[in-house]
């Protein structure tokens, strides 16, 4: 099983397992595949800069599970905010890497968090409800992170990553360049960009969401309108990415 590392309490929220450092300004940028390889493990923690303004989603202290290969339990439990919360995940080397969402018998609900064999594994998402545990299956050591929603980068000008990531907005309806480059070997892979209006929302609802991309291939290059903000986007990707925010046409 995964092992917690406790640290004090934090008034008005869940009990938090590691401290958090504040600082001033935008979280620096993301992973990309300069990252990976001979990056140490597990990976630094960006800067907790939470976006000014942003109300989706409870405040509360960030805490951290991590653990080794094999199969683990983690259960949903009062550690976890009422509410919407951005869940990072880091997973070192090769071989598969799973978070998925279980009933309190085991069984799976179709909920998919994370499922990837990328070399060395980052991504983040934010569950869109709330479920008795969660089923992590890894092949090598692994390390999540769990942090208001406020605290994902936000989406503005051009941008890299590599694999799943939340991402925030807040301007104009804007026109959005997507490139995707594909799996870290070159094989095709699959990406995927879900919209969430959350503007007066407590929830992530499915009246308020919309896939824009969805796609697989060795490069996927489109241009998608978003609506003006608050957005939440959830990108996933296998594989290295470029979003690029230009103003709307229409």
């Amino acid at each position: 099983m995964g092992h917690f590392v406790k640290s004090p309490e934090f008034p008005g929220g869940p009990v938090p397992l590691t401290g958090v450092v504040k600082v001033p300004g935008q979280a620096p940028p993301g992973w990309s595949a300069e990252d990976l390889g001979a990056a140490a493990f597990p990976p630094p923690d960006r800067p907790y800069a939470l976006l000014e303004g942003w109300d989706f989603g409870p405040l509360f202290a960030p805490f951290s599970i991590e653990g080794e290969a094999g199969e683990h339990v983690i259960p949903w439990d009062d550690r976890f905010p009422d509410g919407p919360f951005l869940l990072e995940a880091a997973h070192r080397g090769e071989g598969m890497f799973s978070l998925i969402p279980q009933t309190e018998l085991g069984g799976v609900i179709p909920d998919l968090y994370f499922s990837n064999g990328l070399q060395d594994f980052r991504g983040s998402t934010v569950p869109e409800r709330r479920h008795p545990q969660l089923a992590l299956s890894a092949r090598n050591p692994w390390i999540l992170r769990i942090k208001p929603v406020a605290a994902a980068r936000r989406l503005t000008g051009t941008m890299t990553g590599y694999g799943h990531e939340v991402l925030l907005y807040t301007g104009p309806a804007v026109e959005l360049r997507v490139l995707f480059r594909g799996r870290d070997t070159g094989r095709s892979g699959h990406c995927a960009l879900w919209c969430h209006e959350v503007a007066g929302e407590t929830r992530l609802t499915k009246e308020r969401r919309s896939l824009l991309v969805n796609d697989t291939g060795r490069k996927v290059k489109e241009t998608v309108r978003l609506p003006a903000g608050p957005l939440l986007l959830r990108w996933k990707a296998e594989g290295d990415w470029t979003l690029a925010v230009e103003e709307s046409r229409a």
